[in-house]
């Protein structure tokens, strides 16, 4: 099996939201509770990317700036994974991947897969059958929370690991 080291510029859940996710009837409890996330956008493999490409990634996250935004999931879905998901269109992050695809590309970044994923979190990696559930169907609450910062982060497949390259605070820009 080859490596892969996929790296990802993505949003973790705040600790409350972490636990309010690991308390769900439906995610796999032998998965930390920081390995939670949204991935915002997919950027390259690591492992067989030139060494300059997550110097110069890193750079141009350097001189990126947006506004914080909402992220609301209300549904299980089970494609391949169970999955929280929503029926909104979460405007406010799909608008937040387009400004930072857009950063990234005027910057000359290295962004190879460059795909902008529906926002989702990934609960259980095996799924369990059960297809799609509403949150309201079963009486709990939406999972909700402000995104005030971002992310790189390398996946190292296989192993349960992510390994931290930076993270940037989202604050309003100035005009």
């Amino acid at each position: 099996m080859r490596a892969r080291n996929p790296l990802y510029v993505m949003a973790k859940p705040p600790p409350e939201v972490q636990a309010a996710i690991a308390a769900l009837p439906r995610n796999d409890p032998g998965r930390g509770p920081d390995l939670l996330h949204v991935t915002l956008i997919s950027l390259y493999d690591l492992h067989y990317a030139p060494p300059g490409w997550l110097p110069a990634t890193i750079a141009a996250l350097d001189g990126f700036a947006a506004a914080p935004f909402a992220l609301r999931f209300d549904r299980f879905e089970n494609r391949k994974a169970v999955t929280l998901r929503t029926r909104d269109p979460l405007a406010g992050a799909r608008a937040f991947q387009k400004a930072l695809v857009d950063h990234l590309l005027r910057e000359k970044a290295p962004i190879m897969d460059g795909t902008t994923p529906e926002p989702h979190i990934t609960i259980n990696y095996r799924g369990d059958r059960l297809g799609s559930q509403t949150f309201g169907a079963l009486k709990l609450p939406p999972i909700e929370w402000t995104v005030r910062e971002i992310l790189l982060m390398e996946s190292v497949v296989g192993k349960t690991t992510h390994v931290e390259h930076g993270r940037w605070a989202l604050t309003l820009p100035s005009h």
